[in-house]
């Protein structure tokens, strides 16, 4: 009976359900530094010192899991990433070298290696803001996990066989000559994971609002949303797409347009 008084339900009344006025992402802004200069940013050292705490706690296995500074009792695996990290690690005798572009302190890192510990080598690259980089290098740089700047100067020591970019795209200033800089570079492999679509047939520039369950106090950054063909077809030029992967099923918002996190594996022509 329950469902089939839901059918009556307007789908607007679902969509207000999971709505915040406050928090999420809001704007359709015209340049990406515009949305930079109304964002309010956030306490950028007070949360790299909170993520060195709880990635030292994941570290010694004091707790199961962190991201973005936040402590969790179990693993939320990625297994779409899984999967493809996997997949390249076959295609290459067993020896897996990645970049992880904005990958914090080693959140995929720690979270992927219980899986990987069979392969017969496993380098992983992160790339990160300087402050990011030293507390790296100080506290959990290893041979196998390494801290550079930027992906010009990795290149000059590993030989990275996939670059992964798990929800960081959509943060970067001009995402596409990025996208230009790491084609340059002759990776055979791309993941974009986490990446959020505009639903239309240009791109979208908002401002997120994140709740202070967060970092401890309101945040919010410019972020953008993709068209999607555009994209295929940009990445069409330079690469062949092996698939593509709904990255998890929770249905998220821009102010009142539904959309879903999504991935692609693609391969360098």
């Amino acid at each position: 009976m329950r469902r089939f008084f839901k059918q009556f339900i307007p789908p607007i009344v679902n969509t207000l359900r999971w709505y915040s006025f406050k928090y999420g992402w809001k704007g359709d802004y015209t340049s990406f530094e515009e949305a930079k200069q109304k964002a309010i940013g956030y306490d950028a050292q007070a949360i790299l010192e909170k993520i060195i705490s709880t990635t030292k706690k994941v570290r010694d296995k004091e707790i199961a899991y962190e991201r973005d500074g936040i402590e969790y009792d179990t693993v939320k695996m990625n297994f779409n990433l899984l999967n493809s990290l996997l997949l390249i690690a076959s295609r290459n005798n067993g020896h897996l070298n990645v970049i992880d572009f904005g990958g914090s302190l080693g959140t995929t890192y720690f979270q992927n290696l219980p899986f990987l510990d069979g392969l017969n080598s496993l380098v992983w690259n992160i790339i990160e803001q300087p402050n990011y980089v030293a507390a790296g290098k100080e506290h959990f740089e290893s041979t196998q996990l390494r801290f550079y700047d930027n992906i010009a100067s990795c290149i000059k020591e590993q030989k990275p066989n996939i670059l992964i970019f798990c929800n960081v795209l959509q943060y970067i200033n001009d995402p596409y000559q990025l996208l230009h800089t790491v084609k340059q570079t002759g990776i055979p492999y791309l993941l974009l994971d986490f990446v959020g679509y505009s639903g239309r047939d240009t791109d979208r520039i908002t401002i997120q609002h994140v709740p202070p369950v967060f970092y401890g106090l309101d945040a919010s950054y410019a972020c953008w949303f993709f068209a999607k063909e555009k994209m295929n077809n940009w990445l069409a030029q330079y690469y062949h797409k092996q698939y593509d992967f709904i990255s998890e099923p929770d249905t998220y918002y821009i102010e009142l347009t539904p959309f879903l996190y999504e991935g692609q594996l693609w391969k360098l022509k």
